[in-house]
């Protein structure tokens, strides 16, 4: 049998100690890797993971100023900078309660407690190097997104292996859930749990139900999870969405109130619990919130300018105006002027200004809000929509605030939560006979805009559904269906008259607009499917050389 060795292995090694880089570095040269790279830093590591693939992360929690080791993580996923061939390994001498759990949240490769010793980092790294080989075609198809044949590559292992068999399961079911295979997911699931009860089988079976607006099968299987599970954080978030799709957003506050106590270093998790208590007027809560999510999203890739809005427009509720000023006014140099900054800047510093009796400056800011608004309608979110139109009727401009809630609920026509919150502004103003013709109006419209341009779609006038649905995603960015349709049309007359890159281009922007919501991921991922086709059938693009000088 040959020495165990990391050969052709790609390392990188981060941690803010030179000396530790040192320490890592010199235990892993005599297993004889490819190479390894060093990073000082959160901001380092992400500018390695832009330049090359490793197979190995061993990264540090603690890096000094700046992103930490579980932000890392979640930047590199979140960009997709990771394979899943690749193995992130936190490297820590942190035992905290708090960072720990927020670590596994993060799902890490594996967990390593400093101080480091050679014969442990050995046994680790045997372990995820045997794995990372055995599976690699598996990953190999899950970083290509082929998700369908991931699932046959499974299954064939699973045919001739036991090892990793019940990691496998878990790994299908979530592949069949994202593929929007739910049924096979479920018989996997159900299959599993009668032989064996495992937390993540009955936490998908709740993900299955929900999905499937089974809320009250939901409720109860992500409940029964909890009393056997306390500590699976995710089920909370879960649970919390179920409640608040039933009409309980005092019970899914509760909920999400539990989960936040057991894991409080989640960004997403900070922010839907301000969500969920500004709805119940938890004033308190809120604001605790917002600024626990400005926080914790310092550093990380998830913060938005919409963090410090919404933390002014709580402020205003509870009455302090000047101190929602300073918040508004730190938006645009945090995020270096975007877009995004700017219009939020903007929606919400018209409020403040009214808060503070400066008609001028409210007047001025929210004109330049509905002027932004207007410039890049994908922008406007439905947050920053209410927030404007609520600025908007509050300085008497009905007409303004009707267009801007029209662009919101054209946007979101089928989500209820949202739909509820516009009516409670609109009841708040005295116009809440208005808004709900409003929002029946607006949803036949749509109806109409869509049958039609499938009836164009089906009787072969492909040119016409293009325009239809091209012309009314303009007109509504973020609505899903408005966009799945418009790549249908696109995809449709490619594959009746050829792929072409530019038609290609705009149906990808179509589907990615269109978002990855559960309730429409398995059209989302057949179109997605099709496209990927399509591409494979171009003709490879041609470089002419320049002529000699």
């Amino acid at each position: 049998m040959g020495i165990w060795s990391l050969k052709r292995r790609t390392i990188l090694i981060v941690d803010d100690f030179p000396e530790m880089r040192s320490t890592l570095r010199s235990m892993l040269i005599p297993w004889q890797p490819e190479c390894i790279d060093t990073a000082r830093n959160g901001d380092e590591a992400i500018e390695r993971l832009q330049r090359r693939r490793y197979d190995i992360i061993l990264c540090d929690f603690n890096l000094g100023a700046g992103k930490n080791g579980q932000q890392v993580l979640e930047e590199a996923r979140h960009r997709n900078l990771l394979p899943f061939s690749s193995a992130f390994i936190l490297v820590s001498a942190e035992t905290s309660a708090q960072m720990v759990m927020g670590a596994v949240e993060q799902q890490p490769d594996g967990y390593i407690s400093k101080p480091v010793t050679k014969v442990t980092l050995q046994v680790r790294l045997k372990k995820f190097v045997k794995k990372q080989d055995e599976l690699r075609d598996i990953t190999r198809a899950m970083d290509r997104k082929q998700y369908p044949r991931a699932v046959e590559l499974i299954d064939a292992y699973l045919e001739a292996n036991n090892r990793y068999r019940f990691e496998l399961y878990k790994l299908k079911s979530d592949l069949l859930i994202r593929a929007g295979e739910h049924e096979q997911a479920q018989n996997l699931c159900e299959a599993v749990l009668a032989g064996r009860e495992l937390p993540w089988a009955r936490f998908d079976l709740g993900r299955i139900a929900f999905v499937r607006q089974d809320y009250d099968r939901a409720a109860g299987i992500f409940e029964k999870l909890l009393t056997g599970n306390p500590a699976f954080i995710a089920a909370y978030d879960w649970l919390a969405r179920t409640r608040e799709r039933q009409g309980d957003t005092a019970l899914a506050q509760q909920v999400l109130m539990e989960g936040v106590a057991r894991s409080p270093q989640s960004l997403l998790r900070q922010r839907a619990l301000a969500a969920l208590a500004d709805r119940n007027d938890d004033l308190e809560t809120t604001e605790a919130a917002r600024r626990k999510a400005i926080r914790i999203g310092k550093d990380s890739i998830l913060r938005e300018p919409g963090d410090y809005a919404a933390l002014a427009r709580v402020l205003l509720k509870r009455g302090s105006p000047r101190e929602a000023l300073k918040v508004t006014q730190a938006i645009n140099p945090e995020f270096d002027h975007s877009p995004v900054a700017q219009l939020e800047a903007a929606a919400v510093g018209s409020r403040v200004h009214q808060a503070l009796g400066d008609e001028r400056a409210c007047a001025e800011a929210l004109d330049e809000a509905l002027r932004l608004a207007e410039r890049q309608p994908e922008l406007v979110s439905a947050e920053v929509g209410m927030s404007l139109a609520r600025s908007c009727l509050a300085q008497d401009r009905p007409e303004d605030a009707n267009r801007i809630i029209r662009q919101v609920i054209c946007n979101h026509d089928d989500d209820e939560a949202i739909l509820a919150d516009v009516s409670r502004l609109y009841r708040e103003a005295g116009s809440g006979e208005a808004i709900e013709e409003l929002i029946e109006t607006t949803r036949r419209e749509i109806v109409s805009i869509n049958n039609e341009g499938v009836r164009l779609l089906k009787e072969g006038e492909i040119e016409a559904s293009i325009e239809l649905f091209g012309r009314a995603a303009r007109s509504m960015p973020r609505n899903p269906v408005i966009n799945l349709n418009a790549a249908q049309s696109l995809i449709r007359r490619m594959r009746e008259s050829g792929p072409d890159r530019p038609s290609l281009a705009l149906a990808l922007r179509y589907i990615q607009a269109a978002g990855d919501s559960e309730t429409h991921r398995q059209r989302h991922n057949r179109l997605l499917s099709t496209c990927r086709e399509l591409a494979a059938a171009l003709p490879a693009e041609r470089h002419d050389e320049e002529a000699p000088a």
